[in-house]
């Protein structure tokens, strides 16, 4: 690079005014100047510098230098040039070329005395020192930082708190599919928290809605969670029971925590409520979010109908819906607690997003039994969070009365296999068998959960334990379920019993509990698991769970302390639960590996320097850790009995997540490094949670007063003991841990309750033996008792103690006389009873106060005679209590008075301090006072006060005094006192070791020492359990017999007789070697995180905490970024722990940042804590470095950060003899100062500023600009005239401090705003603090310049023969016939770069027009740095802080930092703000376009959930728009409107657009407004003002429209980067730019086509700009915001803007954004008949039939329903119809929708226009005359996109209707009705039978689709009515008339038979046929049978002759002759001889 500095210049003769000189130098056509300099000698030493990129200085290379005089604004006047070549630079690169004096030239081009000095070098990038812009590792990206850049009118995501906010939940339904049922009429009911939506109702199964639902919520987040959603499809034609079609319900904790707090476009299947086996009935597409303050709604760009949205969908993995059957198997209870109730019937309530099951009442048990099976139909995968388990109290037939709760999240029971990348498919719900804890009562502050946790973990239940609930969850699929509940078999409730009880022992021992507000009363702390423990439930026994009661004493600065000193109280719980430890150890090794990293991490997100060393230290260490922890095998769960098949799931996933963590690890680069850590840190949160931790956690309660105040919660595993080893356990089991208490909800929260320091254990009793918690120390248990007297005629005696027990406890409640006590089992009395007081109670309250104002009221009564006279008591307190006289008051030991006892009179008292009043019976003091005389005033007083001071001692003060106070408190020796050890006083005071002249009561303290017997296998302390009462020992215990003691609780100070508090011993802990330490603690700086409000600190300083010693800082004035640079030192400070332990878990550090108010009040402004490092010796000490630490506010939101560290050092012997303090610390004035080795190196830095101007301030004369930094200030000159030009008049400004080198480390630079009023007044009127620095140091030789990337232009590559056949046979099938050219217009390219157009729809030159969409915005896109290149804008506020300090205005300008040598010779950098624009050319005139497209999902403001918005624009003093201009009744207006303004910026900057709501009577409504800065935008050197385009058209609807060419853009912005012009060479079409040739063949492969280009050289201008970054040609979507809910989003607009300065010529063309207007169509749709129609009636001769009509209708427009004429008598199914249906419809073609305006009312006032898609629907009928019709089957066809009919009946069928095929290679053809005009064809039509869908009938139509002028010209009527044309319908031949059976009745008849009886009179005929045959057979076969058998032999002979032999006889006889003869046995051969042959 080429660098000049420009000395200095001479200039002779004197001018007649004083000139401001600056110097001009060109160098290849770029300038550059110097600022401007004052006198007739100025002097700059200014350097200049230019890039030379890759074309080296030539011979022939010179600069040009011209010195000028700026007289005035407008005009500047020439004094001289000259011309300075730079041959012997060429030629010597190396050397520095001098020259000095260069004598100026005229305009004649003739010398002058003036000189120019200066001197020229080229320099090279190694010689330079670069600063900044360095990689940061990802470590130093500080999130403050990113959220200080963005954009100031956005507003900021809030963090969730316990207070109420605002919240939003949204609901946009958009359509259903495969709705089941037949002939519907759905409707939506949305309820949302219990407020029901419902949307229009519609016609089909397939309906299409596009409705938005708003809910607003003002709730504490906690609350807001667990409201559900419920959304429900309804049939409205059905009746209720029968309506419900299906239903999906979810909860709002869900959607919140969902990404972007939104379900987008989601397909939900619909299931019926409690019918498990209906299966999914259809399908709703909805989006449902749910928006805090600062959330953004992520912006829809999509059409609300989509043409790929079809039934195909749901048979892919877009919508995996499954349903599935979650069974809960419900076993039984255990220890549920009543409460105040003896007894309660138990159910256990479920409930599952809003849906509950309960089981069947048991009987009166705290242990009930259910063994019922629960189940619930749910969706996989489940949208909702968790499960809710309630005990619920139904004895009163209510079940209202909760007993306790429990959640199970469902994310922590199942696992969709996103927490691991790879092929993990995840597990499905399941828990248990397994406990879950109940919880009720008061409940935990609303706290944020941690990443990765769920949900229901910020939402608690309760702090009290209320028992246990044992249970099971089985997920099953299958498709269908018995019933909803269910008892289970007697079989399965014995899986309880392999949870054996064992054994559990909780030992805490308490070290410290320090920070506490004052408490008057006693305090004491209980410990409880579980009901064990707890000292309010009388049915357990009782146990060691309570530490003696202790006072509290003041620290002596702010806080108050437990004075246990060496004497630990200690506390011992025995409890019975399963085994778990199995579970345990998994989790415990799990959160090793957490906390680790978590630790880790936090170190290196304090490492705000890059370059620091320590950086890639602590990032090795993070991996080397994190490999290690993740190798460490889990407990495998395989082989474990015990485990469930959660525990194996659960196993697996952790088990694989860690194997990849730990392989991560191993690649991981440092890169983005806190990003990857905070990455795996979420991945392990996300499998850490463990739902089947039965033991219920332990609960720790700060009591007085018998009421619980404070708690602290710790999980039962932290402290558990395992027996597979340290790591396995528990990480604080047997360790010191420091634990911060908190207040219930609702309760204490403006004080801290205390800081608690213990050292816990728990584990099984048998692994107990050697419990050793503390490395040193001793146990003792003793067994306490009081003995109580009382002072009667002056002896002391039991007699006149009355309502006081003989013997007490210490609070005077009875406890058992010493002779009734008895030594628990496992123990013995190792002493007698002895007396020891209890010193800890009678330390004195003044112990730690510097100074003590003591007081004594005098009281005088007035006598008979009226004079006054003292009193009886003439010396009392302030209650009129009898105290010492004046005189007889004494001087405690230590202490002293300066001043003798005076009269206070800063009060209402009269001159000597009297005060008067009448006194009243029985007290005798008046109960009002009065300050003058009266003469019935009876009494007066007056108050002497007197100030104690505490002795001043010598070195060693603190040890002395507190070893004063350890020597008192271990005085046990009564006898050299001479003393029996009574003490004096009263319950409601403090009692003393001296009696006092009043004193009326006393009691002494007996102890008798236990000690344990011989060796029992557990530690001794765990025998402690029931009480030392000899007559309680037969009681009965709820954990022997599990009955309820029949006797209700009391309270505690009225039963007498309750022995668990008076009964049980004392346990304490000693340690008698006491360990001293110095703590040294280094602060440098704090600063505030906040931005909303004024960010100055006044007069702050920081107290320094630890235990009970505090420290304070010097008080600064009021700074913004406080900087102490300042050591505080902690000498002697003493812990009797060991140092091992000490080192292992020290004391918290706590750091407090305070400042005063207006009235000089502290005010805590935030809280920082953490632990010290730890040295045990000086062997291998080093400086701990300073780190930054969050600064907490009250509610635990991070506001603020404090750089800071600390070290404990303990004083060793050898220690000991070196002064104190220990390390060599300077110290100036008595204030120890920061050691040079962690001091903040500093370093001289150059701070420019670029003060552009003052924006938004009101009532400002004369305003000027005052910069300090560091100590240092600058002024700028005031603006002369603010109201005209509210720019400052010279822009740059410079000056040098001195900073910290870390970046990190520098202290805040402080703008404000001084207005010079009358009078010479100055005052501040406007100030802004620029914390953080680190953004503006760069490197002041950088280059800053986008280097030009060539487009990969494509080759075409030659097909493959695969390539081949799938064109032809697949791809090239599935294309319409046709193409269709688009008629494009503005709204094509929105259409095109939303994805939303019609693909069939072609256009070739699309790729020529883009347009970028952003959803956010233009200042909220990352890549324009919120638009702030050129200058930030800075709010301004008031100079003293308040509460949401309004903004007084706005500073322009822009900072930048860098290194400035020390060395007056070195060269100085060049200066950075030296080619930007000029400030004379503002203010400027500018013409504003403002492009309002649409808005999107704006918020309702009238009943009918709709809004009439009309927007109004303001700009300065200008107004556009018009509430007369209103779009009714929609929430997404689409405006398609341009306004046009002219304005004057700066001064009119801010435009705001406004969206009301147009009301007719009230007034109008604000629905939300945002607010642009056009200022930004045109100074901007991002071209914001104007977005580029993608092509450069000179005609055509792309017209260009700015004012500007590509190729003058592209010269502006070279010379905007400093950059040489650009050389366009038009005849090889190529552009030579900064250094390199362009051609235009490598932006176009091939010349264009398109004949709107504009000529070669624009095109590749504007080829070079769009590489550039700028703003390229835009739709911006921007956030309304509306005062009525802050920060809520209000809607979207979409729109951008255009500014056309006034000076750069005439504006670009407008362009036409007006809304596309729907096309008139004409459906004609012939009904020529239908085949294979469901008949469903029956004639009276049994035979089926219909009588058939078509009935049609276009979706959206059923009012306009048609039908056909009825086909009667239909026997085949076969109908002719002839019909034609014509509707018309106005349809937009780009959208595919159908578009429709009416009034939704009769009395409404504008009709609703909505948008749906183009269906036609077709339906058969069966006519019923009195009956409703039969619904046959429904046809719907989407006429955008519908199959090709049918050409035959046979090939008909539902196939058809399918959008994917089977084969690959045969698609469904599948066409739009508006493209291909006219089809004739067979559809099939389909009826719902049973839950699936079949054929019902087929109908034969002819649709035609024409526009509105076609169908002028080709009219045709409905039906068959004329004019009955194109075609002409013939009326169809058929026999349908009424009378036909009369007329052919045998014809009919004999059809009829013939038809219904064919088959069986054919069998009648067969089978009569056959049984004639068989009757004959049977008939004829005897006689065959007969002659085939006898075979007869008949003979041929004569006839007989007879001769009447006797004459005549009797005939008779002879017959009867014969027949003998024929009956003898004779042959009638015999009788007649044979007759001889003829």
């Amino acid at each position: 690079m080429l660098r000049v500095v420009v000395e200095s210049a001479s200039i002779n003769p004197p001018l007649s005014t004083t000139p401001k000189a600056f110097v001009t130098v060109y160098f290849r056509d770029m300038m550059k100047r110097t600022r401007v300099e004052e006198g007739h000698d100025p002097i700059w030493n200014e350097t200049l510098i230019w890039h030379l990129w890759n074309q080296p200085l030539e011979n022939d290379s010179f600069l040009k230098v011209i010195l000028q005089d700026s007289v005035s604004k407008k005009k500047e006047r020439f004094i001289g040039l000259a011309t300075v070549p730079l041959k012997r630079l060429a030629q010597r690169p190396k050397e520095v070329m001098f020259v000095r004096d260069l004598i100026l030239l005229n305009h004649s081009m003739k010398p002058t005395n003036c000189t120019v000095t200066l001197h020229v070098a080229q320099i090279y990038d190694q010689d330079t020192e670069m600063t900044g812009n360095e990689e940061l590792l990802g470590s130093t990206v500080n999130e403050v930082t990113q959220k200080k850049l963005m954009v100031s009118g956005l507003p900021m995501h809030r963090a969730l708190a316990s207070k109420p906010q605002h919240f939003q939940v949204r609901v946009k339904v958009f359509e259903a599919r495969q709705l089941l049922g037949n002939n519907i009429k759905p409707v939506v009911k949305v309820n949302i928290a219990d407020q029901q939506h419902l949307t229009r109702i519609k016609m089909g199964n397939n309906p299409f809605f596009n409705e938005i639902f708003f809910q607003n919520f003002h709730e504490v987040p906690a609350k807001f969670f667990e409201e559900n959603i419920s959304i429900e499809v309804v049939d409205s034609a059905a009746s209720r029971s029968k309506a419900e079609i299906g239903r999906f319900q979810t909860d709002i904790g869900f959607i919140y925590h969902s990404p972007g707090h939104t379900l987008l476009r989601k397909w939900l299947g619909l299931c019926q409520r409690n019918k498990t086996t209906s299966g999914v009935r259809g399908y709703l597409k909805v989006t449902i979010c749910a928006l805090g303050v600062g959330d953004q709604a992520l912006v829809d760009q999509k059409l609300p109908y989509e043409q790929n949205t079809r039934v195909q969908i749901f048979k892919s993995k877009e919508v995996p819906v499954s349903l599935a059957y979650l069974q809960f198997f419900i076993y039984c209870a255990e220890d549920l607690h009543f409460g105040t109730h003896k007894s309660a019937t138990p159910v256990l309530e479920v409930e599952l997003i809003g849906d509950k099951l309960r089981t069947k009442p048991q009987n009166p048990s705290d242990n009930p039994i259910w063994n019922q099976i629960l189940t619930f139909q749910i969706q996989l995968p489940c949208l909702s969070s968790y499960i809710k388990f309630r005990v619920m109290d139904c004895s009163k037939y209510k079940c209202q009365d909760e007993i306790g709760s429990a959640s199970l999240c469902l994310s922590q029971i199942s696992s969709t296999g996103e927490e691991i990348q790879g092929m993990y498919s995840g597990f499905l719900p399941c828990f248990g068998p397994s406990f879950l804890t109940l919880r009720g009562g008061k409940k935990p502050p609303f706290r944020t959960s941690e990443e990765g946790t769920c949900i229901m973990d910020a939402v608690q239940h309760g702090l009290a334990y209320r028992g246990r609930i044992f249970v099971e969850i089985v997920t099953k699929i299958k498709s269908q379920q018995d019933s909803v509940m269910k008892d289970l078999s007697q079989e399965v409730t014995q899986v309880e019993m392999q949870y054996y009880r064992q054994k559990y022992g909780l030992c805490v021992i308490f070290l410290s509990c320090t920070m506490m507000p004052k408490f008057k009363d006693l305090i004491q702390f209980e410990v409880s698991m579980g009901h064990y423990g707890n000292k309010t439930d009388p049915n357990y026994k009782p146990l060691v769970s309570t530490t003696q009661y202790s006072p509290v004493i003041y620290d002596g600065t702010t806080y108050h302390y437990v004075p246990w000193y060496n004497t630990k109280p200690v506390v011992a719980v025995t409890s019975n639960w399963e085994d778990v430890g199995f579970r345990m150890n998994c989790l415990n090794l799990l959160h090793i590996t957490r906390d680790r990293l978590k630790t880790n991490l936090d170190i290196l997100k304090s490492i705000r320097n890059p370059r620091d060393p320590a950086l890639l230290q602590q990032w090795e260490k993070l991996l080397k850790e994190l490999q290690e922890d993740c190798r460490r095998p889990l407990p495998c769960m395989t082989d474990q009995p015990r485990a469930n098949s959660l525990d194996r799931n659960k196993w697996q996933l952790r088990s694989q997540l860690l194997q990849q963590l730990a392989q991560m690890a191993k690649e991981a680069k440092p890169v983005n490094m806190v990003g990857t850590a905070k990455e795996w840190l979420h991945r392990l949160n996300a499998v850490i949670p463990e739902p089947q931790e039965s033991l219920p956690d332990v609960l720790i309660w700060l009591m007085s007063r018998q009421q619980r105040v404070a708690y602290a919660r710790v999980p039962a595993h932290t402290v558990l003991f395992s027996p597979a080893g340290p790591l396995s356990s528990g990480k604080f089991c047997g360790k010191i841990q420091n634990i911060l208490l908190q207040y219930p909800e609702g309760e204490g929260q403006d004080t801290f309750p205390a800081s608690l320091r213990v050292c816990m254990w728990l584990g099984n009793v048998k692994y107990s033996k050697n419990l050793k918690l503390l490395q040193q120390g001793s146990m003792v248990v003793y067994a306490e008792t009081y003995e109580n007297q009382a002072k009667t005629r002056d002896d002391w005696g039991q007699q006149g103690l009355y309502h006081c027990p003989n013997f007490s406890d210490v609070m005077g409640r009875k406890a058992l006389p010493k002779t009734d006590f008895k030594a628990p089992p496992g123990w013995h009395w190792k002493d007698d009873w002895v007396v020891e007081p209890q010193r800890r109670l009678l330390l004195d309250i003044d112990i730690n106060k510097s100074q003590v104002l003591e007081e004594v009221y005098e009281n005088q009564l007035r006598n008979a005679t009226g004079a006054w006279v003292p009193a009886a008591i003439p010396n009392t307190d302030v209650n009129g209590q009898p105290v010492e006289a004046l005189e007889n008051v004494k001087c405690p030991q230590g202490w002293h008075f300066k001043k003798n006892w005076i009269v206070k009179l800063n009060h209402a008292v009269d001159s000597e301090g009297w005060e008067y009043g009448v006194g009243i019976p029985p007290s005798g003091l008046p109960q009002i006072w009065n300050s003058v005389e009266k003469t019935y005033h009876s009494c007066r007083r007056r108050r002497w006060v007197r100030v104690r001071f505490r002795n001043h001692k010598e070195l060693g003060q603190e040890r002395s005094q507190e070893q004063e106070t350890l020597s008192f408190l271990q005085m046990q020796d009564l006898s050299e006192e001479g003393k029996e050890g009574w003490e004096y006083g009263t319950f409601d005071s403090r009692f003393h070791l001296d009696p006092q002249p009043t004193s009326r009561f006393r009691r002494r303290c007996w102890h008798r020492q236990l000690a344990p017997n011989k060796d029992r296998g557990v530690a001794s302390i765990f025998l402690l359990e029931g009480s030392l009462a000899v007559e309680q020992k037969d009681q009965p215990r709820k954990e022997m017999e599990k009955t309820r003691s029949w006797q209700p609780w009391k309270d505690l100070r009225h039963t007498p007789e309750d022995p668990r508090i008076p009964t049980t011993p004392f346990i304490y802990y000693i340690l008698n070697k006491p360990h001293y330490y110095q703590l040294f603690c280094y602060i440098y700086q704090a600063r505030n995180l906040m931005y909303n409000q004024i960010l100055t600190f006044q007069e702050p300083f920081i107290q320094v905490v630890f235990l009970n010693h505090s420290l304070c800082t010097q008080t600064l004035r009021s700074s913004a970024a406080p900087t102490w640079s300042q050591s505080i030192i902690f000498q002697h400070l003493l812990l009797f722990e060991d140092p091992k332990d000490t080192r292992e878990n020290p004391p918290l550090v706590v750091l407090e940042l305070w400042q005063h108010d207006s009235r000089g009040n502290k005010i805590l402004w935030g809280r920082s804590m953490w632990p010290p490092v730890v040295w045990l010796g000086l062997q291998d000490w080093v400086f701990t470095p300073l780190r930054w630490h969050p600064l907490v506010r009250e509610l635990g939101e991070e506001e603020g950060e404090i750089l800071a560290s600390c070290e404990l050092i303990l004083e060793t012997q050898k220690l000991k003899e070196l002064h104190p303090p220990i390390l060599s610390i300077p110290c100036k004035d008595g204030i120890y100062l920061l050691p040079k080795n962690i001091q903040p190196t500093m370093k001289m830095m150059a701070i420019e500023i670029m003060a552009w101007g003052l924006r938004n301030m009101t009532k400002v004369r004369y305003p000027q600009l005052l910069l300090e930094c560091g100590g240092e200030s600058l002024k700028t000159e005031p603006i002369s005239n603010f109201q005209e030009n509210p720019n400052f008049p010279t822009s740059t400004f410079f000056f040098t401090v001195f900073m910290p080198l870390e970046e990190t480390h520098a202290q805040p630079l402080v703008v404000k705003v001084v207005d010079n009023q009358e009078y010479g007044q100055q005052i501040v009127v406007g100030q802004a603090n620029i914390d953080f620095l680190q953004p503006y140091f760069c490197d002041p030789w950088s280059l800053n310049y986008t280097t030009v990337k060539l487009p990969t232009l494509s080759v075409k590559k030659p097909d493959t023969f695969l390539d081949f056949v799938y064109k032809k046979f697949w791809f090239d099938s599935s294309k319409d016939e046709e193409v269709y050219e688009e008629e494009v217009d503005w709204w094509s390219k929105l259409f095109w770069a939303t994805g939303d157009a019609d693909k069939s729809l072609n256009y070739n030159h699309k790729s020529y027009h883009t347009l970028k969409v952003y959803d956010c915005e233009l200042e909220a896109v990352l890549t324009f740095k919120g638009l702030q290149d050129f200058c930030q804008t800075f709010k301004l506020y008031q100079e003293k802080p308040k509460v949401d300090s309004p903004v007084v205005g706005e500073f322009k300008g822009l900072f930048r930092i860098y290194p400035f040598p020390e060395d007056p010779e070195a060269p100085k950098p060049p200066r950075q703000f030296s080619a930007w624009p000029e400030i004379e050319d503002f203010p400027q005139m500018c013409l504003v376009r403002v492009y309002l497209i649409r808005a999107i999902n704006l918020q309702p403001q009238d009943y009918n959930g709709l809004c009439d918005p009309y927007v109004i624009l303001k700009l300065g003093q200008t107004k556009l728009g018009s509430r007369d201009s209103y779009y009714p009744n929609t929430l997404d207006p689409i405006f398609g409107m341009m306004y046009e303004l002219t304005c004057n910026i700066p001064l009119e900057k801010d435009l705001e657009i406004q969206l009301f709501d147009f009301d007719l009577i009230t007034a109008d409504d604000e629905i939300g407004s945002t607010v642009i800065d056009l200022e930004n935008r045109l100074l901007s050197g991002f071209g914001a003002r104007c977005g580029l385009s993608k092509s450069y058209c000179k005609s055509g609807p792309f017209k260009w429209r700015d004012q500007m060419t590509p190729s003058y853009l592209l010269y502006r912005y070279a010379k905007q980067k400093g950059l040489p012009p650009p050389v366009f060479d038009l005849e090889g079409d190529s552009l030579y730019y900064n250094g390199e040739t362009f051609k235009l063949q490598s932006f176009e492969s091939a010349p264009p086509t398109y004949k709107h280009l504009g000529p070669k050289k624009e095109r590749l201008a504007l080829y070079i700009l769009n590489t550039q970054g700028l703003v390229p040609e835009h739709v911006e979507t921007r956030t309304l915001h509306s005062n009525s809910q802050p920060g809520i989003d209000q809607g979207k607009i979409q729109m951008w803007v255009d500014i056309f300065p006034k000076m750069l010529g005439p504006p670009g063309p407008q362009v036409n954004i007006s809304p596309r207007k729907p096309k008139r169509y004409q459906l004609r749709c012939i009904i020529w008949s239908t085949a294979e129609v469901d008949l469903v009636q029956e004639t009276f001769s049994k035979e089926k039939m219909s009588d058939i009509y078509v009935k049609g209708w276009l979706f959206g427009l059923e009012e306009d329903t048609q039908k056909t004429d009825v086909h009667y008598h239909s026997l085949t199914g076969e109908a002719t119809f002839n019909w034609r249906f014509i509707f018309t419809m106005d349809y937009l073609t780009t959208e595919r929708a159908c578009v429709q305006s009416q009034k939704d009312y009769i009395w409404s006032l504008d009709p609703t226009s909505t948008k749906f898609p183009a269906r036609l629907m077709i339906q058969i009928w069966d006519n019923d005359f009195f009956s409703p019709d039969d619904f046959l089957g429904v046809l719907e066809l989407d006429l955008s996109d519908m199959p090709l009919p049918a050409q035959n009946i046979k090939q008909c069928s539902l196939k058809m209707m399918e959008t994917d095929s089977k084969w690959p290679f045969t698609p469904q053809k599948r066409i739009s009705l508006f493209k291909k005009t006219n089809v004739t064809g067979w559809w099939p039509c389909q009826v719902l039978d049973g839950d699936k869908w079949r054929l019902s009938g087929k109908v034969k139509m002819t649709l035609e689709m024409l526009s509105e002028r076609e169908a002028l010209i080709r009219p045709a009527g409905r039906g068959q009515s004329e004019p009955n044309q194109f075609p002409m319908l013939h009326p169809p031949e058929r026999n349908d008339s009424f009378l036909l059976w009369y007329q052919s009745p045998i014809k009919n008849f004999c059809y009829a038979v013939c038809k219904r009886y064919r088959s069986k009179i054919i069998c009648l005929v067969v089978t009569l046929v056959i049984g004639f045959i068989l009757l004959n057979f049977v008939y004829s076969a005897p006689s065959y049978f007969a002659m085939n058998w006898i075979k007869p032999q008949l003979r041929l002979s004569s006839p007989i002759k007879i001769v009447n032999l006797i004459g005549t006889v009797n005939t008779s006889n002879i017959n009867s002759s014969i027949l003998t003869m024929e009956g003898s046995t004779y042959h009638a051969s015999h009788v007649f001889p044979e007759a001889p042959a003829p």
